[in-house]
């Protein structure tokens, strides 16, 4: 492997595929560009080539530089997902009817338990309507600017936890454990879309990105 190619490796790791193309066709430019003055100078190949890849910088402090500004594989794959999730309901017409009427469905036989007096079926269906209604919801929303969607993702984690505590009732404190356990990976894809946010101009949102 050539000094380049050594120095390539590091400074792209845990990128994505494209922005490590990104960073080897920049990187490509300025060694050639080093490596053409050396020579010019009269230096050896070899030399010219130690000189120019020198001349790159410490690729590990590189790589730390490109992940603050550059997609990294696994915001890329979060992003990915968020597109595909937003293909698969417009895909299906149906979905855009189904999915808000299944927490109206769930809600309307919360209110026949009550009624015949299963507190605890009615609970269930309760807090199952209602995180129903935020996750089914949100996605038909007009949240198409960075203020409505900080809005609507405020609403959303204070829904959530508010069915969430709903749910363990009294004993939420006690099963605190299980609670974290439940938001861990949600918050997880919440801190890398936030990062995917600042990387990405606007126009390039998804519409999972505002959410």
């Amino acid at each position: 492997m050539t000094r380049l190619e050594t120095w390539l490796e590091l400074a792209t790791r845990r990128l994505s595929r494209d922005s490590t193309a990104q960073v080897r066709n920049e990187i490509q430019e300025h060694y050639e560009a080093a490596h053409a003055d050396a020579i010019s100078q009269g230096a050896s190949p070899d030399e010219a080539d130690r000189l120019a890849v020198s001349a790159l910088g410490d690729a590990k402090t590189a790589n730390c530089q490109y992940r603050r500004v550059l997609l990294t594989s696994a915001e890329a794959r979060v992003l990915r997902d968020a597109r595909w999730e937003a293909r698969v309901v417009c895909s299906h017409p149906s979905l855009k009817w189904l999915l808000p009427a299944l927490p109206l469905v769930v809600l309307f036989a919360a209110s026949i338990a009550f009624l015949a007096g299963a507190s605890a079926l009615e609970r269930a269906l309760l807090v199952g309507g209602v995180g129903m209604m935020v996750w089914f919801y949100l996605p038909f929303l007009p949240v198409y600017t960075p203020a409505r969607g900080r809005i609507a993702r405020c609403l959303k984690w204070v829904a959530l936890v508010g069915t969430l505590g709903l749910a363990f009732g009294p004993d939420a404190l006690r099963w605190s454990w299980l609670l974290f356990s439940c938001l861990w990976p949600m918050a997880w894809i919440e801190w890398t879309r936030i990062s995917v946010r600042r990387k990405l101009p606007v126009a390039e949102w998804p519409k999972a990105l505002y959410l």
